[in-house]
């Protein structure tokens, strides 16, 4: 039995042997333990102030006279437990006295502390109250609003809501929260019939207290403004702060304000294959809603394109990374814009050119005639057709045809697609070519249903309160290797000085052809087209990669034009962005006695074209004078 840990009458017994005698004896004990008590618990400073700390202390008594031996007491209080306090526990007596230390976090309320030790299996035990004062408000915050996109009154739906809640911390000067404190609310504006749920709400065990805002019939940004009295000892002093903007909106994006780019349009990715530049691109789209405010985070977007590779769908808002254990992180991007991935690789089509077709679920495109903010019968509308991926494209705007804004119902398809070689008939699908079916009919459907489809109109009368909004470039793949061919004569014969005649040096031209090696042979590039580039000859090609540099270099003469180029950035089809004037005269040199001297008369001008990854072609000309 372990000393001091029970009372009673007890019997201690001995034995032991001498020689062949046995030995025993045996004497009775009584053990008693004192009954202990305890003296009223003290607090020091009372009241405690707002995140003050405190001394408790409380006396073990035996018989009414502090108990000598070291003593275990713990103390507890609501406060503590719930996390608005803290007490150092247990702790030891000296002389009987126990002392522990107590800080407010918070509590802001009288906090009764229990004090409890036991002895011998009996435990005793005595309360006190801490009186702890409430806190000052100190710091008014911001804290959340979710969502930050509100929909109009009377447009939400799945995934739109029509109101977000506001929260808001109130901490006092020590950064404890406050609870317990009314916050008056208010709008920013009540335009439209914006409304708050209330007006004041109190402040919980946290500190914080919200409000909910209810979207009106109009587009606004909207902030929600809270503020308290700043001290009890002055009311007229303010604590206030503001919420992050909201936006009162559609939510939706709507055709006109869908917008598709891509980094480089005319990547080096015919040959090699790959993700990053120089073999890839990011093909980045951006979305907004009717009143073109971006469209809310985590909108979904739809890839696909006829050759290479694509990502399925991006996020608008959201940044994905890949971590290199294979795991995906989401980070905050740029509001209503998200990006993917576009990598070289096959399939490639013939001609060098890939359709990229985007789409997400939006609202056709309108024109608010009377200013309400809503679709009425009769304003002039977009009716969308089903988009389809259009393959035979060779231009961004050959890639959107069929699907151009109409300035009034029903018009034509708009824009047409008057010179590549496909031109008949570009709006319209031909077998093979991916479409996307918005509306739940087998086929594909080219025409709109007659009506607006949109979540801005709120009669009862449209079947399809969204449709697939939709943006389509073209991608070009150019290969690293370049052709360059002479539009004119084969070489330059530069101005021939002959002394004893006066010398008149005219400057030679010639234009150069400096393209990719497809073997496609687009309409406009072909001999006699109509256009300004006077071809003599039909010119196959594409734009070389954009970033290939072009490097003239004569041993013989002088270069008027440009010594280097770089290829730019671009998908243009017509060989004017790849045809290149190069011009030279003779670097002879006549004095004033009319006589000539010219230490070359024939050699040549170098071509050097450099791939992106490092491809080099050489091509030259014969240079004489």
């Amino acid at each position: 039995m372990a000393p001091g840990t029970e009372a009673g009458a007890f019997t201690l017994s001995a034995s032991a042997t001498v020689g062949s005698a046995a030995v025993t004896g045996s004497t009775s004990y009584a053990v008693a333990f004192p009954v202990l008590t305890m003296s009223a618990l003290s607090s020091n400073p009372s009241p405690l102030p707002a995140g003050g700390t405190a001394s408790l202390s409380v006396t073990v008594l035996d018989g009414g006279k502090p108990f000598a031996p070291a003593q275990s007491v713990s103390f507890s209080s609501p406060c503590a437990t719930a996390g608005k306090a803290v007490i150092s526990s247990p702790v030891t007596t000296v002389n009987g006295v126990a002392t522990t230390s107590y800080i407010d976090k918070g509590c802001g309320a009288p906090d009764l502390v229990t004090a409890s030790t036991t002895l011998a299996g009996a435990t005793t035990s005595q309360t006190g109250t801490v009186n702890v004062e409430r806190a000052l408000p100190g710091q008014l915050a911001f804290v959340s609003a979710l969502p930050q996109n509100i929909s109009l009154k009377g447009t939400g739906g799945a995934g739109r809501q029509e109101s977000s809640v506001v929260v808001f911390k109130l901490r006092d000067p020590n950064g404890n929260p406050v609870s317990g404190q009314p916050i008056s609310f208010a709008l920013s504006t009540t335009v439209g019939g914006l409304r708050l749920s209330a007006d004041t709400a109190t402040t919980g065990a946290d500190g914080t207290a919200s409000t909910i805002v209810f979207g009106g019939t109009v587009n606004t940004p909207v902030r929600v403004i809270a503020s308290i009295p700043g001290s009890k000892d002055s009311a007229a002093q303010i604590i206030t702060t503001v919420s992050d903007q909201l936006v009162v909106s559609t939510g939706v994006p709507d055709q006109n304000s869908f917008s598709l780019s891509t980094a480089i349009y005319n990547v080096e990715g015919m040959e090699y294959d790959g993700c990053p530049a120089p073999f890839g691109s990011n093909v980045t789209v951006r979305l907004a809603d009717h009143f073109n405010n971006p469209a809310p985070d985590g909108t979904a977007v739809s890839f696909t394109a006829e050759g290479g590779s694509i990502d399925a769908s991006c996020l608008t808002g959201l940044v994905s990374t890949t971590l290199t254990d294979g795991s995906l992180i989401q980070q905050k991007g740029i509001p209503g814009a998200c990006t993917v991935r576009f990598c070289a690789a096959n399939p490639r089509p013939a001609d060098g050119r890939v359709t990229v077709l985007a789409y997400a679920l939006g609202e056709e495109s309108f024109f608010d005639t009377n200013g309400d903010n809503l679709y009425s019968v009769g304003e002039p509308f977009q009716d969308l057709g089903e988009p389809f991926r259009n393959d035979r494209a060779i231009t961004n705007r050959h890639a959107n045809a069929n699907w151009g804004v109409d300035p009034t119902p029903g018009a034509p398809f708009n824009p047409r697609s008057p010179d590549d070689r496909w031109y008949k008939n570009n709006g319209q699908r031909v077998d093979g070519e991916t479409f996307i079916d918005s509306n739940g009919v087998q086929g594909w459907n080219p025409a709109g249903d007659g009506q607006y489809n949109g979540v801005l109109r709120l009669d009862a009368a449209s079947t399809r309160p969204v449709t697939h909004v939709r943006g389509a470039l073209v991608q070009v793949l150019s290969t690293s290797t370049a052709a360059v061919t002479s539009l004119d004569a084969q070489q330059f014969s530069l101005s021939h000085c002959v002394s004893g005649t006066p010398f008149v040096n005219t400057p030679v031209t010639l234009r150069l052809a400096i393209r990719d090696t497809n073997p496609t042979v687009f309409l406009m590039n072909r001999a006699g087209a109509d256009g300004s580039l006077d071809l003599p000859f039909d010119l196959p090609g594409n734009i070389l990669p954009a970033g290939t540099k072009i490097e003239f270099t004569a041993s013989n003469g002088t270069l008027l034009s440009p010594a280097s180029i770089v290829v730019p950035n671009t998908n243009e089809p017509s060989a004017a962005v790849w045809i290149y004037p190069v011009q030279m005269q003779s670097d002879a040199v006549q004095d004033q006695f009319l006589k000539c001297s010219n230490t070359v008369s024939s050699a040549s001008l170098t071509v050097k074209v450099t791939s992106p990854s490092g491809v080099v072609t050489l091509r030259s000309y014969p240079v004489t004078d």
